[in-house]
């Protein structure tokens, strides 16, 4: 995590910059949020998305903070906030919900996000919505080797940078209006929530988190599971059978309650990342007809051994690879 004030100042920079550099335009608008108008200010946008930045740190306002709101535009009328990622000026706070952290690895610098939203509407949860969305939770550590965890929203500078932050963005629009049409109150949900506040109530304390040294993988993770799931719709689907998805696995195909497909994506072809999804597949693939999948980057052949394992185990092997704009499955199938 970065704590210091020249370090935040200098990454919110980087941050502030990439977004005037992809999101061109500019347009004066209100911003309205519960209970207020901010009026006549000066947004950033690509005519989808809009951006607005401003610091909130007058001697009386508690938490001071440099203000990162975000939503989805519109031509006509007010634009209201689908999502803030405010940031502290220095140190750790998690009453702010933006932070950012470095890759130790790369030297990458990251913006993340509490994963907590609001709105004022019922239902709306920082919990509802990891459960609905299924975001991964990453670790960060502190100065004092304390853990916060958050969602990567996007890395603060580089060619399509902002490409994850508009699908985060988006996630929460379609969560809020899910909320708000009643979808997320079904008993299936509500036992969704429960399995989700129980796998990390079960694992706080003793998880690793996920690293990797291509962290960047884990913020286009939502663009690996897209192009899987649209691969998978491509072909025929069994009667009845569904996609899912939860903090268990990356994504299945359903019949009724059972699953009767189970993917594993992973970061890399590394030894420790393959036995990582080996286990998975095996645990969350009970039935014997069950077909267990591995998707993994397209970056060279698998050691024998490990090909060896996975044919032993009926695991099949799919492969991507990843462009700026999204991931492209190799169809050896």
């Amino acid at each position: 995590m970065l704590e210091t004030r020249a370090d935040i100042s200098k990454a919110q920079r980087k941050l502030e910059a990439t977004l005037r550099r992809e999101l061109p335009r500019t347009a004066l608008k209100n911003i309205g949020f519960p209970g207020d108008t901010r009026h006549d200010v000066s947004v950033r946008t690509d005519g989808r998305t809009w951006y607005w930045s401003s610091d909130n740190n007058k001697p009386n306002v508690p938490n001071q903070r440099r203000l990162n709101w975000f939503g989805i535009y519109r031509e006509d009328g007010d634009l209201q906030i689908t999502v803030e990622i405010n940031t502290t000026y220095e140190g750790r706070n998690d009453q702010v919900a933006g932070f950012f952290a470095r890759d130790n690895e790369t030297g990458a610098i990251y913006l993340f996000h509490s994963g907590r939203v609001g709105g004022g509407t019922k239902g709306v949860s920082k919990s509802a919505f990891l459960a609905w969305s299924d975001q991964p939770l990453i670790d960060v550590a502190d100065s004092a080797g304390d853990v916060r965890e958050g969602v990567i929203v996007m890395p603060i500078e580089g060619l399509a940078a902002t490409r994850s932050a508009v699908r985060y963005i988006d996630t929460i629009a379609r969560f809020k209006q899910a909320v708000r049409d009643d979808e997320t109150n079904s008993p299936e949900f509500q036992r969704k929530i429960g399995e989700f506040e129980d796998f990390y109530a079960e694992s706080r304390g003793r998880r690793k988190g996920r690293r990797s040294s291509k962290i960047d993988y884990v913020s286009r993770h939502g663009d690996v599971v897209d192009a899987v799931c649209k691969w998978r719709k491509q072909k025929l689907m069994p009667s009845r059978a569904r996609i899912v998805k939860n903090v268990l696995i990356d994504m299945g195909v359903a019949v009724g309650r059972g699953l009767i497909e189970v993917f594993e994506i992973k970061t890399s072809t590394s030894r420790s990342d393959v036995y990582s999804a080996i286990g998975q597949l095996m645990v969350h693939g009970t039935s014997s007809d069950c077909r267990r999948v591995v998707v993994l980057p397209d970056d060279g052949p698998l050691p024998d051994d490990l090909n060896d394992a996975i044919r032993r185990l009926d695991i099949q092997l799919l492969r991507f690879t990843l462009d700026e704009q999204e991931a492209h499955i190799i169809d050896g199938l």
